[in-house]
C-alpha cells in the first residue's frame, strides 16, 4: 500500500527555519516534563489565567502527551481546552484557531479523519470571523482544508480548494500564497502520477500552469516545477535521475538547511500491521509509533538511520518500509565540506488505522488498511531550542503559516 500525498503537500508549503551549518546537530530534549506541564495547566486553570495563556499551557501539555505517545490523552486535553476557550474566538481568533487546528491534527493521529476535516473547517471559520477574508492567514488555513481532502483521497475536492485559494490570493495581490496554492496542486498530481500514470495529464497541466506565469514573485515556484517535470518524465527512474542532477548543484546554490527534494513513497505490504487474523479485519485502536533519527550528508543523501524510541505495540515490517523510504531520500546538497557529518534530523512516524463505518452498517470500526503520518521533531537552531519545526501547538505541518507573510518554497518533496 502506498501512502505519500499529504506529507508531500506539506513539505511543498513553507520553508523550514535555518539550521546551523557545518556541524553535527545533537538531538536535544527540551521543554518541561509531562508532570510539569500538567501542573502548569492545572494551576493556570485554577487561577483563571487569561485565555491566551491558558491556550498556550494546554497546547504545551498536549504536545508533551503526544511526544510520550499518549495520543488519546493529548487530544482530550485539546478538546477540553477548546470547550473552555472557543467563546473567545472573536477576541483572539488566531489563538483559538491554533487550538482547533491542533485538535484536528490529533484527531487525525487518532484515526478520526472526519473530525480532522471538520476541525480544519472550524479553524478556518474562526479566522474568517476575526480577520479579513483576504488575510494570508485565512487563505493559508484554507489550504489546510484542501490537505484534509487530499488525505481522504478526495483529490478533485482538494484541487478545487487549492484553485479557489490561488484565485483569491491573485486578486488580493498575495503572490506567495498564490504560488503555494498552485504548487500544492502540482505536487499532488505529480505524487499521484509517480504511482499511477493515469494522473500524468493532471500533473503536467498543473506544472504548466505555474511554468507559464511571468510574475517575478512566482519565480521560486517556477523553479520548483523543474524538479516536478523531471519527476514526471523520469517515472520509476526518478531517484537516480534526481540524484545525478543534484550532484551538479553549484556551490552558490547549496544550502545550510535540510531542504527535501525527493522522497519515495512508504510502501506498506498488505496486512503488514501484524500476522493476526483479527487485526487483519479490524486495525489497532492505538497507533504504533517510532522516533527515527538520520543524517543528511553534505551531498544530500541520507545515512545513519536509527530508531531511538518506539511505542510498546510496534510490530510487523512497516518500520522497514519507513527506513527503506528514508534511505532513498534526497536533499539539496549542503554548503559544507564533504568530510563533515551533515545535519541530523529526527522524525516521528505513526501507523494509524482510521475509524470508519463497516459496509452496509452504521457501526464504526477501525479500518484494516493503515496509513502513516510523519511529524518532524527536529530542533532547528540552538537559539530557539524551545520551538520544534513541527510542534503540535502550531498544527504539526509546514502549511500552518506562522507569519502573516508565507515564505517562498525552498522545500519541494516528490
Amino acid at each position: 500500500m502506498i501512502l505519500l500525498v499529504v506529507a508531500l503537500l506539506q513539505s511543498a508549503a513553507v520553508a523550514p527555519p535555518p539550521a546551523a551549518a557545518g556541524e553535527d546537530q545533537t538531538i536535544v530534549v527540551v521543554g518541561q516534563r509531562l508532570s510539569g506541564t500538567e501542573r502548569a495547566l492545572a494551576a493556570c486553570i485554577a487561577r483563571g489565567c487569561p485565555p491566551k495563556k491558558e491556550i498556550a499551557a494546554s497546547l504545551a501539555h498536549a504536545e508533551n502527551q503526544f511526544l510520550v505517545g499518549d495520543y488519546a490523552a493529548s487530544r482530550a486535553t485539546l478538546l477540553k481546552a477548546r470547550s473552555r476557550n472557543e467563546k473567545y474566538a472573536k477576541d483572539i481568533p488566531v489563538d483559538v484557531a491554533n487550538l482547533i487546528r491542533a485538535s484536528g491534527r490529533l484527531a487525525s493521529l487518532n484515526g478520526l479523519s472526519d473530525s480532522s476535516r471538520t476541525n480544519a473547517i472550524d479553524s478556518l471559520d474562526v479566522l474568517k470571523g476575526g480577520l479579513a477574508h483576504s488575510d494570508p492567514r485565512v487563505l493559508t488555513e484554507r489550504l489546510l482544508v484542501g490537505d484534509t481532502f487530499a488525505k481522504e483521497r478526495r483529490y478533485t475536492a482538494a484541487e478545487e480548494v487549492y484553485g479557489t485559494v490561488a484565485k483569491q490570493a491573485n486578486a488580493a495581490g498575495l503572490k506567495q500564497v498564490e504560488g503555494l496554492a498552485l504548487l500544492r496542486t502540482a505536487v499532488l498530481y505529480t505524487a499521484l502520477a509517480s504511482v499511477d500514470s493515469a494522473y500524468e495529464y493532471q500533473a503536467r497541466k498543473a506544472i504548466r500552469r505555474i511554468r507559464d506565469t511571468t510574475d517575478p514573485e512566482l519565480a521560486p515556484f517556477r523553479e520548483a516545477t523543474v524538479t516536478l517535470e523531471r519527476r514526471v518524465k523520469s517515472g520509476d527512474k526518478a531517484h537516480d535521475v534526481e540524484k545525478a542532477e543534484l550532484a551538479k548543484t553549484p556551490s552558490q546554490q547549496r544550502t545550510n538547511e535540510a531542504v527535501l527534494v525527493y522522497a519515495s513513497p512508504i510502501d506498506l505490504p498488505d496486512r503488514s500491521e501484524s500476522g493476526s487474523k483479527v487485526v487483519a479485519v479490524t486495525g489497532d485502536p492505538v497507533p504504533q509509533w517510532v522516533d527515527v533519527t538520520f543524517m543528511v550528508r553534505p551531498d544530500g543523501t541520507v545515512q545513519d538511520i536509527d530508531v531511538v524510541r518506539q511505542s510498546d505495540n510496534v510490530r510487523g515490517p512497516w518500520l522497514d518500509a519507513v527506513k527503506a523510504s528514508l534511505a532513498k531520500r534526497l536533499y539539496r546538497p549542503l554548503a559544507m565540506a564533504a568530510d563533515k557529518p551533515g545535519l541530523r534530523r529526527i522524525e516521528r512516524y505513526s501507523l494509524i488505522y482510521d475509524v470508519s463505518y463497516a459496509p452496509g452498517s452504521r457501526v464504526q470500526a477501525r479500518s484494516s488498511k493503515p496509513r502513516v503520518e510523519m511529524t518532524d521533531l527536529t530542533v532547528e537552531t540552538p537559539a530557539n531550542l524551545t520551538d520544534r519545526h513541527r510542534r503540535v501547538s502550531s498544527c504539526g505541518d509546514h502549511a500552518c503559516g506562522r507569519s502573516t507573510r508565507p515564505q517562498a518554497p525552498r522545500s519541494y518533496c516528490l
